[in-house]
């Protein structure tokens, strides 16, 4: 069976089923809207990798990346300008410029969701960004999550969760909130690269025992003089 949204649809109504026998009586739009929030909540440990792309417009130095890309953007990797790779500036050097838009763009600086660059910017440049980015909400049942196959559970049991908590059904919402909490750490757990796991700290599971110096036996003094003379 193919994975799309209509397969996890499927699958939380089943689940719904389970419970009782109005457990499916859930508009498609209340599950969707789960489903979302689900993949906004996991999107912390499922950053995905993308690239964008927008045109400039002469002299017009500032852009809204939001606007400009369609894109939820995470971070910044990689910014390059008509081809050429350009560098971030922090705000203090940015604001001691006196001249901010002569030159080539050989820099920008980014505030809050705009990006401003530095030199003289031309009309119908190409700026390609590489960057990480949230998950894309979804919106049909033919829309097919970003997230592995693997978080499947997870998103299952958050949206379950929400599912009986919009019902007023709080314990069950809490009883399946539970089993996405245990989902979602397992889902960290295995989210780390293997490089990464080798660099991290392990428990010893053998220890040094208990230092002794072989040079004294029972208790070593250390007033010389007791008698004080």
């Amino acid at each position: 069976m193919r994975r799309n949204t209509d397969t996890l649809i499927r699958r939380i109504r089943e689940e719904l089923r389970a419970d009782g026998p109005d457990g499916a009586g859930y508009s498609d739009f209340i599950i969707i809207d789960a489903i979302n929030s689900a993949l906004d909540d996991l999107s912390g440990i499922f950053t995905i990798r993308d690239t964008a792309e927008f045109t400039t417009r002469a002299g017009e130095n500032t852009y809204n990346l939001a606007e400009e890309t369609g894109v939820e953007i995470v971070d910044i990797i990689r910014i390059e300008y008509d081809g050429n790779k350009t560098s971030g500036k922090r705000i203090d050097p940015y604001l001691d410029l006196t001249v901010s838009t002569e030159g080539p763009v050989r820099e920008w600086f980014l505030w809050g969701k705009s990006i401003t660059f530095v030199g003289e910017v031309e009309d119908n440049k190409t700026v390609r960004l590489w960057i990480t980015r949230a998950p894309k909400k979804i919106s049909t049942r033919d829309d097919v999550p970003e997230l592995p196959s693997y978080a499947d559970e997870a998103i299952v049991a958050y949206a379950v969760s929400v599912c009986y908590r919009e019902s007023k059904d709080y314990d069950r919402a809490n009883y399946h909130y539970s089993i996405y909490l245990g989902q979602k750490n397992e889902l960290l757990r295995r989210g780390i690269p293997q490089g990464q796991k080798d660099g991290l700290s392990v428990m010893r599971d053998s220890y040094m025992g208990p230092f002794r110096p072989y040079l004294w036996r029972g208790c070593v003094r250390t007033d010389k003089n007791p008698g004080g003379r």
